[in-house]
């Protein structure tokens, strides 16, 4: 393979790269230097432009990392350094997304861990169930804001009253993960679960001169700990009496993995996604794209079989 990128477009993708990686303070040549690599097999592979990149090119890519000599000390690549390959590719595409160099992104594979059991996620029926076995509109708003808005524990214990927007519909996350902000579109579901919740019970909790902030608030009218919003959703599982949905030991997080599974499903765009769960980099959204894909896949074998066995 040549050691230097040929094509002047692809130069400058990269010179204008490299002022990002700097720019953002990113440490290591790793950033800079995978990335070079990585347009150099983009161009022994002919293609002349990065928006005819594929993800069949990325997977023949990958293929090509987990074969790859290891320069300086023989064997093939430690697990770590294709990671750090495919990191310093999302990174990549997110600038390109970002600069407008890329319309639409292509899939990156995930590297390792593939003994690791995926986290649990409920099926919309089951967060249906769930939602039955609410007690009060707190209960309700707690569910439908977790769900609904995607929000991690953090984020969720965090929201105030003022970072809902109701005329707009959008509920901002103003310190998400890394301190980022982000707004989240509410669906009317959760806008009047929201509405229930704070003309009707929020204001009876409210104790003392000082108007308490948070969204949800306990007995006490003080904000409510992210202990205690887990173990309102313990209350609500535990109250469906429903095995499946107790074996999977589900927590707040799970039902923001259910929510980006569900968009998913829905053929939601992976830009979508990323910006709705405040993702830092593309790929992290790929892995709900990737496991849909292969849900999707088994269930039309499934029929297939099924077929086969009707009229065979």
């Amino acid at each position: 393979m040549v050691k230097q990128i040929q094509t002047p477009a692809f130069q400058n993708l990269y010179k204008d790269y490299d002022v990002f990686i700097k720019a953002r303070g990113f440490k290591g040549k790793m950033y800079q230097g995978n990335i070079k690599e990585f347009i150099i097999w983009i161009e022994c592979q002919g293609i002349a432009e990065i928006k005819n990149f594929t993800t069949a090119d990325m997977m023949k890519y990958y293929h090509y990392l987990t074969e790859r000599p290891n320069r300086t000390r023989g064997g093939t690549l430690s697990d770590n350094t294709i990671k750090l390959h495919l990191l310093a590719i999302s990174i990549f595409i997110e600038h390109l997304l970002d600069k407008g160099e890329l319309v639409k992104a292509f899939q990156i594979p995930k590297h390792g861990r593939h003994d690791q059991q995926d986290r649990s996620y409920l099926t919309v029926d089951e967060i249906k169930i769930l939602y039955q076995n609410t007690e009060n509109p707190l209960e309700m708003a707690i569910l439908s804001v977790a769900y609904g808005c995607g929000l991690r524990r953090s984020e969720l214990e965090r929201i105030n009253t003022s970072d809902i927007q109701l005329s707009s519909g959008i509920l901002i996350v103003r310190n998400g993960k890394g301190d980022k902000r982000r707004e989240v579109p509410m669906s009317d579901t959760v806008l009047l679960d929201i509405k229930k919740y704070i003309t009707e019970y929020r204001y009876q909790l409210v104790t003392g001169r000082h108007a308490e902030p948070a969204l949800f608030i306990n007995r006490r009218g003080k904000r409510m700990s992210g202990e205690t919003l887990c173990e309102t959703l313990k209350k609500i599982i535990e109250r469906s009496a429903n095995q499946a949905i107790i074996n999977k030991e589900i927590t707040l997080h799970c039902l923001r993995h259910s929510i980006a599974h569900h968009l998913m499903e829905k053929n939601a765009g992976i830009n979508f996604i990323r910006g709705f769960l405040g993702h830092s980099f593309i790929n992290t959204s790929y892995i709900y794209a990737l496991k849909n894909k292969k849900r999707t896949v088994a269930k039309i074998r499934q029929h297939q079989l099924i077929s086969e066995s009707a009229y065979g």
